[in-house]
């Protein structure tokens, strides 16, 4: 498979690029904790016009948690003819192949995706990563960023939630309609949109939050510094000592609060050296 970190230019506008929306259903919240993946759809745009998708259910070789099946809907009686994830590698690999992959809450979905590749040794796709949850807390001000309100907020149709194909094809209309909004606010193409997530809201090949300049020679080096966080749709800025991070979480200081807090790497929307 090629190197597909680079396959698509920079400089091309978003939605003349391939796009891979990906979203998975899961037994659990984490892969650390032993959770796999049991549902797995990916929509597929093409320049030319062309939308298709493919998806299967996956034998997670684990019992589904009574919450998740709530949620979802999916039980394990469904799941017994399924075929396990290492069955279907090559073919996911064709289907976001020179595309950007998309997802709401990349990290989730690209987190146990990168888990079952190291579960059989397999390497991690690489491609671009946009995340429609960062747009929203980046450029929006949802009362929600749940991919639901946030659908329904932009007057977008949704697709069967909870269920990979159906939250697949919302995402893609959420991005759709989201670059409506951005386009006259100069976020137009593929660099723009990965400049526009943030020091701590790109996404690395293996799922988890990649941290960017200075963010991440302040964390590296313990030194203070400023950045500008979303949360419920509000953001604020604040001055932080870095302590750890741990996941997609930082752990540090907060000057603002004066005690030790923990902010989640995706929604620092930037971050810059306190002047003095």
């Amino acid at each position: 498979m090629p190197s597909l970190a680079t396959a698509v230019p920079l400089s091309l506008p978003l939605l003349d690029a391939p796009i891979a929306v990906i979203d998975v259903e899961t037994t659990g919240l984490s892969p650390r904790h032993g959770d796999r993946i049991i549902e797995l759809a990916v929509l597929r745009a093409d320049p030319d016009g062309r939308v298709s998708e493919w998806g299967s259910l996956v034998n997670p070789g684990r019992p589904i948690s009574p919450a998740a099946s709530a949620v979802n809907g999916i039980h394990d009686i469904d799941l017994v003819d399924a075929p396990p994830f290492v069955e279907l590698i090559v073919d996911l690999a064709e289907w976001v192949a020179g595309a950007v992959v998309v997802a709401h809450n990349a990290p989730f979905d690209l987190g146990f995706i990168a888990a079952e590749h190291q579960r059989v040794g397999a390497p991690m796709i690489e491609a671009p990563i946009i995340d429609t949850l960062v747009l929203a807390r980046r450029w929006f001000r949802f009362p929600s960023n749940s991919l639901g309100e946030v659908a329904r907020a932009l007057g977008v149709r949704t697709g069967r939630a909870h269920r990979a194909a159906g939250d697949a094809h919302t995402t893609y209309r959420v991005l759709r309609r989201m670059a409506e909004d951005l386009a006259p606010r100069g976020i137009v193409t593929l660099e723009d949109y990965l400049q526009g997530h943030g020091p701590g809201g790109k996404v690395g090949p293996d799922g988890l939050p990649r941290i960017d300049e200075p963010l991440a020679t302040a964390i590296r080096d313990r030194r203070t510094v400023a950045i500008r966080y979303s949360r419920q749709g509000q953001t604020s800025e604040r001055l932080v000592d870095p302590i750890a991070v741990q996941g997609g979480q930082l752990v540090a200081f907060c000057r603002l609060r004066q005690a030790q807090r923990t902010f989640q790497l995706n929604r620092i929307v930037a971050a810059w050296w306190p002047e003095g």
